[in-house]
């Protein structure tokens, strides 16, 4: 979630909700030496503190990711999420409803603080005709506007998911071009993966266990990935079709049954287990699809970007600091 903050056209309730559960945050920050030094933590915690420490290094030192205060901080949590995010969409178009804010730009989500707020925003939506989706976010960036602090909930992530959560959300710091969510979450999710896979195999070198295991999951994302993009082809064709609304809703219903049905042969020959329940966890419908989406386009002008600077991650990543909006291909553009 990219936290809006400080920002103008938005109603005055929720400004209000977004600034206090900011401010909250920051209230509560302690310095990560004296958290791992005076607090109770257990030795899972204390682990997971060190291995976010040293990955930060590693990314600002490796990667060139900006330098930055984040994640010298802890805040202790309460619950597993630190907040919520509600998508929505049409029901008959792969159209995402959008939120439009000052620093960030147009925005295919909204965040808030407290669960009964998202789903309040969530309920009104969907008494509208919108497809939603509420999913509860563990970590955000706030774009270099705030140092981020190290969150308890983070520290439940297993290792090599909290390795790219803390360069996906430093990169966000890097590199953020206004009004292109799908752009810059689908190159942090690039980033994320090829640094995760640097920092295992400087850590535990390239044969390691660690790098090994981390390589199935990919294979498996990979495989999940494709399968995910094939049912959003086959509904954009639908919606494409001269026909009624109430027919495409209907027809799209075959559709998400279909995928559904036929998900099991998809998981069969996977070495992990994250998306075995993928259809178990969820209610498919456009705004699920849609923010899967949004973090997962095409990654060919990143692999091609990475080629020409001859696989340097840090090279690739400091043109990229550059970039500007009429550089970003158009597969990253809405339909």
């Amino acid at each position: 979630m990219l936290l809006s903050v400080m920002l103008t056209g938005c109603s005055v309730g929720y400004l209000w909700h977004v600034t206090v559960g900011q401010a909250k945050l920051l209230a509560r920050q302690q310095a990560v030496d004296e958290v791992l030094h005076n607090s109770q933590l257990s030795e899972q915690e204390r682990q997971k503190i060190q291995l976010i420490l040293d990955v930060r290094t590693f990314a600002m030192e490796h990667l060139g990711l900006n330098l930055s205060d984040s994640y010298t901080t802890f805040v202790r949590v309460d619950g597993p999420y630190v907040s919520y995010t509600v998508s929505a969409a049409l029901k008959d178009a792969l159209q995402p409803y959008v939120w439009h804010f000052p620093i960030v730009g147009r925005v295919p989500y909204k965040g808030f603080f407290q669960k009964a707020s998202a789903l309040r925003e969530e309920q009104k939506l969907a008494a509208e005709g919108y497809d939603t989706y509420v999913r509860g976010v563990r970590a955000f960036s706030t774009l270099g506007y705030f140092n981020d602090p190290i969150l308890s909930c983070m520290l439940t992530y297993n290792d090599s998911t909290l390795i790219n959560t803390i360069i996906h959300e430093l990169l966000h710091q890097t590199v953020w071009i206004k009004g292109y969510v799908s752009f810059n979450e689908s190159l942090a999710n690039f980033v994320g993966e090829h640094g995760t896979l640097a920092y295992l195999a400087q850590r535990y070198g390239a044969e390691s266990p660690e790098v090994r295991a981390y390589q199935d999951a990919r294979a498996d994302a990979a495989v999940f990935e494709a399968y995910i993009h094939a049912l959003i082809e086959r509904l954009h064709t639908l919606y494409q079709q001269p026909i009624s609304r109430a027919e495409k809703i209907h027809r799209r219903e075959q559709l998400f049954a279909e995928a559904k049905a036929a998900y099991p042969s998809v998981i069969a020959d996977m070495k992990t287990p994250y998306y075995r329940r993928y259809f178990e966890q969820r209610t498919l419908n456009n705004a699920v699809l849609i923010s899967f989406q949004q973090y997962h386009r095409d990654t060919s002008f990143f692999e091609q970007a990475l080629v020409e600077h001859g696989g340097d991650l840090r090279q690739m990543i400091a043109t990229f600091k550059t970039l500007r909006p009429d550089q970003i291909p158009a597969s990253f553009r809405r339909r």
